[in-house]
């Protein structure tokens, strides 16, 4: 079964901050996030989309997915739901961490 991917307030929140080159790469992210998730966690399909594309676990239920060092997406894990709840670069993903 594909996981589904939702978004919560306050990652539509964290949206409204960025400029235009950063809601492009937070796209990007999006997209090859849809592809990892459609195609059952399928890391190989969604660099066909994004070749620098990464998802890994944070600390449970937090992960982070990217394509490039400085943005960076994390979501929360709940069964075959995957929210998105803080888009932003390295030191607003720890402070993020630090407060959960």
């Amino acid at each position: 079964m594909p996981l589904s991917l939702y978004f919560s307030p306050s990652f539509q929140r964290s949206l409204k901050v960025l400029d235009s080159v950063q809601l492009k790469a937070a796209g990007l992210i999006l997209e090859a996030l849809e592809v990892y998730y459609s195609t059952n966690s399928n890391l190989d399909e969604a660099k066909k989309l994004a070749p620098r594309f990464f998802y890994k676990q944070l600390r449970k239920p937090y992960f982070e997915a990217g394509v490039e060092s400085h943005l960076r997406i994390v979501l929360k894990r709940e069964k075959e739901r995957r929210i998105a709840v803080l888009v932003g670069n390295h030191d607003q993903i720890r402070r993020f961490l630090a407060n959960v």
